[in-house]
């Protein structure tokens, strides 16, 4: 192929984020190759409604389509049995084929092959294939995973023992999924789908190494995770890389994407949705770049905005472990797997404090559509990047009458919002520190139970 011929923008990996990504600058008129495969293993990953919904919204239809749910979300976790929400199952490499096909439905030029190298200098991104072909573009994009990010992590968790993964046939037909914390430390989370069951596990390193000498002698001898999984034997098990860490998002002419630019904790679920809120947010930066944007704000709002994203997934984790650890300590002492990670990033609060008088409205970059626009925000010490719109309401000029004290306007731009008045409303009511905003009447037929979305930036 002759150097060049990838367009505009060439993107490494079609995976979730790639894959998004292509859509997005596909839609907003971009020429976009993307370079891929589907994995060729057989596994099995758990998704959340809104990023089914998000992969809909993007017309991956076919990949959204292969989702199997809902199903309820069993979670047993420092002793504590749960059952916060629901999930999906996906099927892998069903899925990452099926994302492949919706792009190529769309228009999107895909290449299916195997990637050698991603190189990059002053004018443009080089990809070499196995079949000797090279790619070239103005611009380029890594989203080949956490494998691709490890060599190139400004900061990491300070423990990096791989996930552990076991695959085997099941007998029951029905799909099914569970998480529970360990005694001796460490997590899994198990699921069941298309007759056969997938069991992931994050294990203190020495268990991990007694554990692998024989997988099913160890597994039979953990009674919950046995109740699980039945008596049939384990056909397959292996280990991947669960480094934790974040990047650069930009290496010369050379972006990272998803988890190759911040591997997140497998333990938070929101493997895919990271990927997808990635795309949305790298998306815009390319299309104001390729406008003739200036590079270096540019980069600096998405190194920003994937940091904040970076250190909020962290600390959920490290939340997520001072549970376990606390229950475990009830009973005896904890187990030495929990004590870094309760620690690690910091000790800061998930969420910080909003108090009325800390809330400013500011002019700011911002994502609109697909470009990265000025508007006005409101920043506040837990949204220090800025809030534009709740329920698709603009924020500021709402923040700006009460700051003002001038509650008839507030009122109107309330009415103006109709039924997506009633959820900002309830947004805000679950701030207490600010001032109750000023009731709005609401047209016949107005309902209550409208979703309530804050689009920070």
């Amino acid at each position: 192929m002759v150097p060049g011929e990838a367009g505009e923008i060439l993107i490494a990996g079609g995976g979730p984020a790639g894959a998004a990504l292509a859509m997005l600058l596909y839609r907003a008129g971009r020429r976009v190759t993307l370079v891929g495969r589907p994995r060729d293993y057989r596994a099995i990953e758990g998704i959340s409604r809104r990023s089914l919904q998000a992969l809909a919204g993007l017309g991956l239809n076919r990949a959204a389509a292969c989702a199997v749910g809902p199903l309820p979300r069993r979670v047993t976790w420092g002793g504590e049995p749960r059952a916060p929400n629901a999930e999906w199952l996906l099927p892998r490499p069903a899925f990452d084929a099926a994302l492949l096909v919706d792009l190529r439905d769309a228009g999107v030029s895909v290449i299916e092959a195997r990637i050698t190298a991603l190189e990059a200098d002053a004018d443009q991104v080089r990809l070499r294939l196995a079949d000797g072909r090279v790619l070239a573009a103005p611009w380029g994009v890594d989203a080949r995973g956490r494998a691709a990010a490890r060599r190139h992590f400004l900061d990491a968790a300070p423990w990096s023992t791989p996930a552990w993964i076991l695959r085997g046939d099941a007998v029951a037909p029905t799909p099914a999924s569970a998480a529970l914390s360990l005694a001796e430390g460490g997590w899994a989370w198990w699921s069941r789908l298309d007759g056969q069951q997938y069991l992931q596990l994050a294990l203190p390193e020495a268990t991990l190494r007694r554990a692998r000498r024989a997988p099913d002698a160890w597994l039979a001898a953990q009674p919950a995770l046995a109740s699980l999984w039945g008596d049939a034997r384990i056909h397959h098990h292996y280990q991947r890389p669960s480094m934790l860490g974040r990047t650069r998002v930009r290496q010369g002419r050379l972006w990272r994407l998803g988890d190759a630019a911040m591997a997140i904790d497998p333990l938070s679920g929101q493997g895919i949705f990271n990927a997808l809120s990635s795309a949305h947010g790298l998306a815009p930066v390319l299309n104001s770049l390729l406008e003739g944007g200036r590079r270096a704000p540019l980069e600096r709002f998405h190194q920003r905005r994937q940091d904040a994203q970076y250190w909020r997934f962290a600390r959920a984790g490290r939340d997520f472990y001072r549970q376990a650890a606390h229950q475990a300590s009830l009973a005896s002492d904890p187990a030495a797997y929990w004590a870094p990670r309760c620690h690690w990033p910091d000790h800061q609060p998930l969420h910080l404090p909003e108090p009325w008088g800390r809330v400013r409205v500011r002019r700011a970059p911002a994502i609109v559509g697909t470009r990265l626009l000025e508007r006005e925000l409101v920043t506040t010490p837990d949204q220090p990047l800025g809030i534009q719109a709740v329920a698709g309401v603009p924020l500021a000029p709402i923040v700006a009458a009460m700051q003002r004290g001038e509650l008839d306007a507030a009122r109107a731009l309330l009415g103006a919002a109709g039924p997506a008045s009633s959820a900002l409303s309830r947004w805000w009511h679950d701030h207490p520190d600010w001032p109750a905003l000023p009731w709005a009447a609401t047209s016949p037929g107005t309902s209550d139970s409208s979703p309530t979305h804050s689009a920070s930036q």
